[in-house]
C-alpha cells in the first residue's frame, strides 16, 4: 500500500471509532426515551426500505429509533469498507483478521438489534446488544491504534511491573461496570434507588422490607413505577461498582503518576481518564436526581464508553508494540 492510501486508511479507522461512539449515544437515547418499539418492524421501517422512509414521518419515538437504525447502518458500512480496504492492503495479517472480526461483530450486533425488536425487547437480548456495542467500540480502537503512526514509531520501554497489570485490571473493572449499567437499564432498575447519597433514606443499605417500602414510598410520591428488592440490589451493585472503579483509578494515579510524568502520551491519557471519571460520577448522580432525564442518562452511557475507550488506549500505550510479545511482566 502506498503512503497516501495508508494515511487515508488510518484516518478512516479513526472516523469509524468516532462514528461508533456516536452510535452508542444514539442507541442510549432510544433506551432513555423508552422508544425501542416505536418502529415495530425490522429490517423495514413501517414496511418501507430504511432509507426510503420519509424524513417528515420521523417524529416522536420514531425519530430516535429510526435514526438509530440509520446511524447503525452507516457504521456497518464504514466497518465493511474498512475490512475490504485492509484486505487489499499490505498491513500485517493480524490487522486484516481483526478488521474481518470487527465486521463480523457489527453484523452480529445488527442482528441482535433486530431480534430485540422482533421479540419485543427481551431484557437478555437487549443487555447483550448493549455489551456487544461496548466490545465493538474497544475493537475499533485497537484497530485504529494498530494503524497509527504512534504505534509504528514507538520505541519499546521498560515499565514498572505493576503498571501493565493494574491498567488491565482497571480496564476489566470498567468493562464489568458497563455490563452492570446495561443490566440496570434493561431491568428497569435505573430509579430503583431514587435518592443520593442516601439509599432509601439510609446510608448503609440492608435491603430489608422496611428499606424497600421506603424506596417505593419515595417512588410513589414521584409518580414512578414501584420496584422489587432485586431491582434495588442491581442498582446498588452498580453504585458500588462505580466506587470501586473510582477508587482503583485514584490509587493507580497515586501509585504511578510520578513515573508516568516522564511519558507524555500515557500520562495525558491517564489524566483524561481522571477527568472523564469525575464527569461520569457527576452524570450518574444527575441521572438519579433528575429522575432519569433521557439526555443526562444517555450522556452517562456514552461517557462510560469514553472512559472504557481511554483505558483501552492507555493499555495499548504501555504494552509491547508487537502483539506476540503481550504479557504481564
Amino acid at each position: 500500500m502506498n503512503s497516501a492510501s495508508h494515511n487515508w486508511l488510518r484516518v478512516f479507522s479513526k472516523l469509524t471509532v468516532l462514528s461508533t461512539l456516536f452510535l452508542i449515544f444514539v442507541g442510549a437515547l432510544v433506551k432513555s426515551h423508552e422508544v425501542g418499539l416505536s418502529v415495530p418492524d425490522w429490517p423495514t421501517t413501517y414496511g418501507k426500505q430504511m432509507f426510503a422512509f420519509p424524513l417528515s414521518d420521523m417524529v416522536g419515538g420514531i425519530f430516535y429509533e429510526h435514526g438509530h437504525r440509520i446511524v447503525a447502518t452507516i457504521v456497518g458500512f464504514f466497518t465493511m469498507i474498512q475490512a475490504i480496504w485492509l484486505g487489499f492492503s499490505y498491513e500485517p495479517k493480524w490487522l486484516k483478521k481483526l478488521g474481518y472480526f470487527v465486521l463480523a461483530t457489527v453484523i452480529l450486533q445488527g442482528l441482535f438489534g433486530g431480534i430485540t425488536v422482533l421479540f419485543f425487547l427481551p431484557p437478555p437480548v437487549s443487555i447483550l446488544h448493549g455489551i456487544l456495542a461496548q466490545t465493538f467500540f474497544i475493537m475499533t480502537i485497537v484497530l485504529a491504534y494498530g494503524l497509527s503512526i504512534e504505534r509504528t514509531k514507538r520505541v519499546e520501554k521498560k515499565w514498572p511491573k505493576g503498571l501493565q497489570k493494574g491498567a488491565i485490571i482497571i480496564g476489566g473493572s470498567i468493562y464489568i461496570q458497563l455490563i452492570l449499567g446495561a443490566l440496570m437499564r434493561h431491568t428497569g432498575s435505573g430509579m430503583a434507588i431514587p435518592d443520593f447519597p442516601t439509599m432509601g433514606g439510609v446510608w448503609i443499605p440492608t435491603f430489608s422490607d422496611n428499606m424497600i417500602n421506603n424506596i417505593n414510598a419515595i417512588l410513589f410520591d414521584l409518580n414512578l413505577d414501584m420496584v422489587s428488592r432485586n431491582q434495588v440490589m442491581i442498582h446498588f451493585i452498580h453504585r458500588f461498582g462505580a466506587a470501586v472503579v473510582t477508587g482503583a483509578i485514584g490509587y493507580y494515579v497515586f501509585r504511578y503518576h510520578s513515573f508516568l510524568q516522564r511519558h507524555q502520551l500515557p500520562n495525558m491519557t491517564l489524566w483524561l481518564m481522571v477527568i472523564i471519571v469525575i464527569i461520569q460520577i457527576t452524570l450518574g448522580v444527575a441521572t438519579v436526581l433528575s429522575e432519569r432525564s433521557p439526555y443526562i442518562a444517555s450522556f452517562h452511557v456514552v461517557t462510560g464508553a469514553v472512559l472504557l475507550g481511554l483505558c483501552t488506549l492507555f493499555i495499548l500505550r504501555i504494552n509491547p508494540v508487537k502483539w506476540v510479545d503481550w504479557k504481564i511482566r
